[in-house]
């Protein structure tokens, strides 16, 4: 810049911005911050970055929560087997899945897969002069009166409880839940408190297809002496006994022993039949 100071500084010019005076010197280039092209599109992708690490997370999270509201279910059935054990002379609720005089009276062949039917389809019923089945008969008796409770949030299949609400409407037709019962002990009797052994398995989240099983990591379990727990099954074992489950290969041994399974006292699934 040419010319003496006092001629520089009086070519000094202010202007103002918000009360505040501000002065440009003539010759020199102001500088101006922004954001470049290169700035938004690495500050784009650190956000994608952040939330391909958070949302599988909050997922976990979510499925967590899910199993904890199965849970509740499952203690909240077990306690409706209690009470319904102590109006019934200590019985269990009957089913004609598993109920051998049921089964040729009515000729119904003994199928454990479909003890997830709360209530009976119209033919079925007819023949056996009662509606409900099962843990069915918990709802019958007034003993569980919430319908959601047979119900799990993280179901897969099409037994979902937004997909049954009408058929819980009307006064007919098959309802099927998303918990399993076994209906006896693993000695055979259907009396609560004969039951051996205590910690034997007595109801879990469903069996019936592998669509039905409602966590696919592992599920909950309800134990005759009223303890639950979680049966881990990181590797999917359990798609191995109930895959088939729904076909004419259906094997109920297979089913008799996944049941066995449960009551092992480890608490992941283990491989081999």
């Amino acid at each position: 810049m040419t010319g003496s100071r006092d001629q520089q500084v009086r070519s000094i010019r202010p202007f103002g911005c918000g009360g505040r005076l501000w002065y440009v010197v003539p010759g020199r280039a102001s500088r101006r911050s922004g954001f470049t092209l290169i700035d938004v599109l690495v500050t784009l992708g650190v956000v994608v970055l952040l939330m391909g690490i958070m949302l599988p997370g909050l997922g976990k999270v979510q499925e967590i929560s899910r199993q904890l509201v199965c849970r509740s279910n499952l203690r909240q059935i077990g306690l409706g087997l209690v009470l319904y054990a102590d109006s019934s002379r200590d019985q269990l609720p009957n089913s004609v899945f598993s109920d051998v005089n049921r089964q040729k009276e009515n000729e119904v062949e003994y199928s454990p897969e479909d003890m997830m039917t709360l209530r009976l389809s119209k033919g079925l019923s007819r023949r056996t002069n009662s509606t409900w089945d099962g843990l069915g008969l918990l709802y019958e008796t007034e003993m569980l009166p919430s319908q959601a409770i047979f119900y799990c949030p993280s179901h897969h299949g099409n037994a979902a409880f937004k997909d049954v609400a009408d058929t819980w409407r009307a006064h007919a037709g098959e309802i099927v839940g998303n918990y399993h019962f076994r209906g006896k002990g693993p000695n055979g009797s259907t009396r609560l408190s004969f039951i051996e052994p205590s910690r034997s398995a007595l109801a879990a989240d469903g069996l019936r297809t592998i669509e039905d099983y409602n966590h696919r990591v592992g599920l909950n379990v309800l134990r005759a002496d009223l303890s639950l727990f979680w049966l881990s099954d990181p590797l999917g074992r359990i798609g191995d006994y109930i895959e088939l489950a729904g076909e004419d290969s259906f094997d109920t041994y297979d089913f008799d022993i996944l049941w066995d399974k449960f009551d092992a006292p480890s608490d992941t699934i283990l491989p081999g039949r």
